[in-house]
């Protein structure tokens, strides 16, 4: 038998933003649990996913009592059900509480004078005889009856989606999309859930009475294994002898060629996948290059004219201003930019994209007369964005804030419908943008725009599938320009020709200590953390402000992990000694983080740098307030999540950031994650001076690893 707690839900005092979460007080007036009996006629603490809460009725909440460690006794929920009072008092108070709509304290008195200790049956069998009451009509009258059948079948529902496997909180939300044809969904194909709940989840579920070799089965495995190798690799298609080797995996090796072919051929002719010589993949994967390629040509065949000799003359009128000069390939990029309306300018740091990107813009204010709503700039992370604005002078955009993403219907609120007006867009660090999202930016765009892609084809590719860079420099029809001559390198600086080292596969046997912003620490695994410790004191007796000190490392766990090491340079760098656990975690205030989802809503980014302000306890649930450059976000308990530790981060997640001094960390035992472009791309990181810590031979192999050049995507066959 269940435990239960049956009484009334007194306040709400924390609700989540993104679920049917909630943590409030509860008066129990009837128990069958021993640990809750002293709790009879007395408040408690109560956690659970819930629907719709309304404190005039009596609700049976099925769970455990708890003894949280910072909040003390609570029962937490699992499933609950809303009880239908049944003396007068109750009833009257339950049918004026607001459930129904137009039923006030007056009506709900007479309806229960009429019926009395019947009410509830009326309701639910003979509702018609409700109008008969003064106040009260057959449309009002069925309404009653609608809602009170609906809370009994909804709560039977998730009883039901309970006893399946689903959580209360699964059970609420899937509810709430599907109404009463959740249960056919279920029974004849629970996969069509996937959007909503894990696949591993709905597997389980399916397994525990179904046939594994069952064809919707064998279907939706075909679809989550190519997602999930696009996904890990970076491809956008995936070779089908790969892809019957990952299946075998889900039938314990036993499964035959003739049902993967006859599945996969379904799927084919389904349109749920698409076919490309001996590879497959979803048929979203393959929209959304298909598109780019449509919406690019369609940019193309908008030609521009422009005359040369008024661009020269502003170049020159440029150049004058800012007192530099052009060289040759940084005077036809801009050019390149002007005359065609999709370009792309690529090159490594030093080269100068900054200044040909806001010489661009000058000219183009004056050419075409654009002001500043005309022309956005944007990229993929609030950091890089942040970066490019003040580098140029002008407003910059994340891409999803520019599209207008919308976190709880997943939709961009900009798109194929609803086209930006901007006539100019400048997209930065391009190599970071995924197929996806760039092809949501194509549909946003209006019909003749001039569109320029500036990147570093040499750095990471996106996390996201696709290799979207690289591959339009290879497309014929698009016109670029590669710079590479650099010239923002100081005399006795070699940060950046390291970067060029690596470009071009170089092979080290050692380093000279004659850098002035560059030095290599040949360390055994063992004895790195001695380094870094040393390294982090030097910076905290220099005064160096953590804002302008980054140690990257490709991994979190192990002795040498991001976690380890943000352990070790918080209890160095943040004076504060009171911690606070979150997980496996501690954090204090003052403590660098950083943000590890987009929240548009919030105005902070994947990849944004902020520090704890604030650790604070409301109604004993933890809140913690981050600082994000001054603007400051707070998150509540279920939101921890969305920020880690930032005194150390991974490569990937410095992509397109810059700071003043950085340290990598190249443990030999991190050695299959280092490659070409992520060494490449932690060491263009470094502005004022840069260490590596770690072996040279590690170093070498890694720089001659090349493997995320090779992603096999649609683009690459066309």
């Amino acid at each position: 038998m269940r435990n239960y707690i049956l009484g009334s839900i007194k306040k709400i005092i924390f609700e989540s933003n993104s679920g049917p979460y909630k943590v409030g007080l509860f008066k129990v007036k009837e128990t069958n649990d021993e640990e809750a009996e002293i709790y009879i006629n007395k408040i408690i603490g109560f956690t659970g996913n819930f629907n719709e809460i309304n404190e005039d009725v009596d609700y049976k909440l099925y769970g455990n009592m708890y003894n949280h460690p910072k909040y003390g006794i609570q029962f937490n929920s699992e499933s609950y059900e809303i009880c239908i009072p049944s003396d007068n008092d109750s009833l009257i108070m339950y049918l004026s509480s607001g459930i129904f709509k137009g039923i006030g304290n007056k009506t709900a008195k007479k309806i229960v004078e009429k019926f009395g200790s019947e009410t509830v049956d009326v309701i639910k069998n003979n509702y018609e005889l409700l109008a008969d009451v003064s106040g009260m009509n057959i449309k009002k009258a069925r309404m009653i009856h609608e809602k009170i059948v609906d809370n009994e079948m909804n709560q039977d529902l998730i009883i039901k989606l309970n006893s399946y496997g689903f959580t209360t909180k699964e059970a609420i939300d899937l509810t709430s999309i599907y109404g009463f044809e959740l249960i056919n969904i279920i029974e004849d194909n629970i996969y069509e859930l996937i959007d909503y709940v894990s696949f591993d989840k709905l597997d389980l579920i399916f397994l525990k009475n179904n046939d594994e070799f069952n064809s919707n089965r064998i279907k939706a495995l075909i679809k989550h294994c190519i997602k999930n190798l696009c996904f890990e690799s970076g491809d956008t298609l995936i070779y089908k002898e790969e892809l019957f080797i990952k299946m075998k995996k889900y039938f314990n090796g036993v499964f035959n060629t003739d049902k993967f072919l006859s599945h996969l051929n379904e799927l084919l002719d389904e349109n749920e996948i698409v076919e490309v010589d001996d590879m497959v993949t979803l048929f979203d994967f393959y929209d959304s290059e298909v598109n780019i390629l449509k919406e690019i040509n369609r940019i193309n065949n908008v030609k521009e004219v422009i005359d040369t000799k008024k661009i020269d003359e502003y170049i020159l009128s440029f150049e004058k201003r800012n007192k530099i000069k052009f060289n040759k390939d940084q005077k036809d990029a801009i050019k390149g930019s002007l005359k065609n309306n999709f370009y792309i300018i690529t090159g490594g740091p030093g080269t100068g994209k900054t200044t040909i990107i806001k010489a661009i813009v000058e000219i183009l204010e004056n050419i075409r007369h654009l002001n500043k709503n005309d022309i956005a700039l944007l990229a993929p992370t609030g950091k890089s964005a942040k970066r490019m604005s003040e580098s140029v002078g002008a407003p910059a955009y994340t891409i999803h804030k520019f599209l207008k993403w919308n976190k709880e219907t997943e939709t961009f609120g900009i798109d194929e419908y609803n086209r930006a007006n901007e006539k100019v867009i400048i997209v930065d660090e391009a190599s970071m943008i995924d197929v996806f999202l760039f092809s949501s930016l194509l549909k946003g765009l209006r019909l003749n725009v001039k569109l320029l892609l500036i990147g570093d084809e040499n750095q990471l590719p996106s996390i996201g599938p696709g290799d979207l860079l690289h591959d339009l420099l290879n497309l014929a029809n698009i016109k670029s320009k590669s710079l590479n001559i650099i010239y923002r390198v100081k005399e006795g600086s070699y940060i950046t020709y390291l970067a060029n080292d690596i470009k071009n596969k170089k092979e080290f046997i050692s380093f000279d200590d004659k850098y002035d912003d560059f030095r290599f620490i040949n360390s055994s695994d063992e004895n790195i953390m001695i380094y870094l410790n040393e390294i982090v004191s030097k910076v905290k007796e220099k005064n160096i402000s953590i804002d302008n000190f980054q140690v990257l490392a490709p991994m979190y766990k192990g002795v040498n992990g991001i976690d380890n090491i943000n352990k070790l340079m918080s209890d160095l760098l943040n004076p504060n000694e009171e911690k606070f656990q979150i997980g496996d975690k501690y954090y204090k205030i003052g403590d660098k983080v950083i943000q590890l989802v987009n929240d548009v809503e919030n105005n902070v980014f994947n990849g944004d740098i902020g520090y704890i302000k604030d650790i604070e306890f409301v109604d004993k649930k933890m809140e913690i307030t981050i600082s994000f450059m001054g603007h400051k976000v707070k998150y509540k308990s279920g939101e921890f999540d969305k920020f880690t530790l930032a005194y150390a981060i991974s490569i990937h997640k410095s992509q397109g950031s810059e700071y003043d001094n950085v340290v990598i960390v190249l443990a030999k035992s991190f050695k299959r994650m280092f490659y070409n472009k992520l060494i490449y791309t932690g060491v263009t990181r470094a502005k004022e001076s840069l260490i590596i810590i770690g072996s040279i031979d590690s170093f070498n192999t890694s720089i001659q690893t090349l493997y995320a050049d090779n992603r096999n995507t649609y683009l690459k066959h066309v």
